[in-house]
Parts: structure tokens; sequence; C-alpha cells
């Protein structure tokens, strides 16, 4: 699919991947409409984007609730549908599954998987109608190989994976192409949660990915309806190699992740 001249709709896009996104889907001429659940980060957002000549709109939803995304969904289909969905949204926590409140996991389960999961059907039908469309999914590499202590978000996003696996494959006769990103660590403000403040880095966390890096491959993604796409291409290669040699690479990424909770929890002094 061309990218030019096309509805495209990013949750998560008042910051980050999705905000980058839309900076340059605008630049290539396309309607962008930007959804998140703060209105005034999305106002700025949206601000920003119009000054530099960008058709921009923007909606507040907060993916948690299913009443919400199904009045923007409605709103979306009355306004003309959607061309290309970008299921972006997504946080994390830095905190082993055992220490988590409930309410916390259920939201992460909503907003990054169950969330997108209910907008994409609610957005779907038109596309095949119409017999066109492209949907994409930003996962995480921690949809492919578990990360520790993030156990509820590897669990959504392996979920996300999966969704955009199955799907690919019911969708594709009807001219709706789906694609997963799945990046590791970028530089956004994921990491402005309290939990992920508190701890200490280890030489895993000290570099990431520029959102731009991020954004330019996800867009060459969906025009080219790639099925996954890593970033970076290295950590195809390791899901690759974890999930061929799992005898021989399972215990040693143990060892890795082993170091990141026993951190935890020395530190909490349990």
């Amino acid at each position: 699919m061309q990218l030019r001249n096309k509805r495209i709709v990013i949750t998560g896009g008042s910051s980050g991947i999705g905000a980058e996104l839309a900076r340059q889907a605008a630049l290539l001429g396309n309607q962008l409409v930007l959804v998140a659940n703060d209105p005034d980060r999305l106002a700025r957002t949206a601000e920003a984007l119009r000054g530099s000549g960008a058709a921009v709109t923007w909606e507040q939803c907060d993916l948690a609730s299913g009443a919400e995304i199904d009045a923007l969904a409605q709103r979306l289909l009355a306004a003309g549908g959607v061309d290309v969905l970008v299921n972006n949204a997504g946080y994390g926590t830095y905190r082993t599954f055992e220490a988590a409140p409930d309410e916390e996991i259920d939201r992460l389960l909503a907003v990054n998987l169950s969330g997108h999961v209910r907008l994409t059907k609610r957005l779907l039908g038109q596309m095949v109608e119409r017999r066109s469309g492209a949907i994409c999914f930003v996962a995480s590499a921690a949809g492919r190989i578990p990360i520790t202590p993030n156990a509820t978000y590897c669990a959504a996003k392996h979920g996300m994976f999966g969704l955009a696996e199955a799907l690919r494959y019911e969708l594709r006769r009807f001219g709706v192409e789906v694609t997963a990103v799945c990046p590791g660590r970028v530089d956004t403000p994921f990491f402005d949660d309290p939990t992920f403040r508190e701890r200490k880095l280890g030489p895993e966390n000290r570099s990431a990915l520029s959102v731009q890096r991020v954004g330019a491959a996800t867009l060459r993604a969906i025009e080219r309806a790639r099925p996954v796409t890593f970033l970076p291409a290295s950590l195809g290669f390791a899901t690759w190699l974890y999930e061929a040699f799992g005898p021989v690479t399972r215990p040693l990424y143990s060892l890795l992740m082993k170091s990141r909770i026993e951190r935890i929890y020395a530190d909490a002094g349990r």
C-alpha cells in the first residue's frame, strides 16, 4: 500500500513512536487521526503537526474502556472510516508479577492488548467491505522473547503478535494487509513510569533506538506489507536462535534473566 492521501489512525499518537509516526506520515501527504488518553498532550502534539502543514485531528480514548473504544470507532466510521490502523499505544511497569497490584495487571492487559483487539474488530468490517486496508501492530521484542520483570507486558505483546500472525492469513483474501513491528528498547516516555526510574540499570539497558528510526521502519513495513519487522534487525536473528536452538540458548538466556530478578529482590531485601 502506498501511503499517500490515506486516513491513518494511530493509537498512542500523542508522544513517542506514535507522534513520530504521525510526523513522518504527514510529510507523505496523509490525513492523521491521533488517539490517546491525555487530551492536553494530544492537543499539543496535533497543534505542532498542524504548524508544519499536516492534516491532523485527534480523539481522546482510554483503551481500557470498552465503551470509549466503541464510541471512538463509531465516530471514525461516521467520518469516513480508516485506511490504515496503527495499534501502537502501550505502556509497561518494572515490577515482578507477584508484586503487581491486580488493577495494574488488568490495565496493562487492556491498554497493550484487549483494547487494540476491540478497536481492530470495530473498524475491520469497513476494510473488508471495501476490500482494502492495512493494520499494523506495534508489538515488541518482548512479544517474542520474555523479558523480566515484565511478565504481564510480555503476555500482552505475545498476544498482539499472535493476533497479527493469525489475522494476516484471515484478511489477505479481502485485500487487508497485516504487519507486526517488534522493536527493542526505544527512547520514548515509556520509561517515565516511576517503577522504571527507581531501578538500577544493567548493561542491557544503556542503549536505545531513536523514534525516528522506528517510525521510518514502521511506515516501510506497512507500505511493503512485511509480515514482521524487528528493530534492530539483529533481534530477528536473536529470536530465531532462541526458538530454533532452545536447548542451548535458553539456559544461557536464563542467566541474564536471573541476574535481573536477583537485583530486584536484593534491592528489596528479599
